[in-house]
């Protein structure tokens, strides 16, 4: 065998070993997802997720110890679940990206990229340990259609 085709051979196999790796993961995290849906903690926020779905989002904050949901119109919070309120512990980094995931499942248009863009961020506790949240922001021409549409459909007073 040549230098060239040793070389391509390992490179191919390289690359199928990344892509399996790749698959698995996404594997476990569509676990993760199926059983934060199964869980209590998403029976109890799933009200909240059930009264965004009435109004347009301006944007959802996902962190360990609390899930917030903010409306376009009348600007404002629609909602706020926080896990210590109703005897939940905070989540690990892994369970609030299922989360994350999960709300995306019951409100897709949240995965639409020309309607919103999915933000992390790093929250720094007490302890000076930073976590990963997530926030999904309304993007300006998506709300800006929003308001148009709402400013053309005719009142009944």
């Amino acid at each position: 065998m040549s230098g060239w085709t040793l070389f391509f051979c390992a490179a191919a196999v390289g690359m199928l070993a990344i892509l399996w790796m790749d698959h698995v993961r996404r594997q476990h995290e569509r676990m993760d997802v199926e059983r934060m849906r199964g869980s209590m903690l998403y029976y109890e926020i799933y009200p909240l997720i059930v009264e965004a779905r009435s109004h347009d989002i301006d944007h959802v904050l996902i962190e360990r110890t609390r899930v917030v949901f903010f409306s376009v119109c009348p600007p404002g919070e629609i909602g706020a679940f926080v896990m210590s309120e109703w005897g939940h512990r905070p989540l690990n980094p892994r369970r609030t990206m299922a989360l994350a995931q999960a709300i995306t499942d019951d409100l897709p248009v949240l995965l639409e990229n020309r309607c919103y863009k999915l933000k992390r961020y790093k929250v720094t506790r007490p302890n000076g340990q930073k976590d990963d949240a997530y926030q999904f922001i309304i993007r300006s021409g998506y709300k800006t259609e929003l308001m148009y549409a709402r400013e053309r459909k005719p009142r009944l007073y």
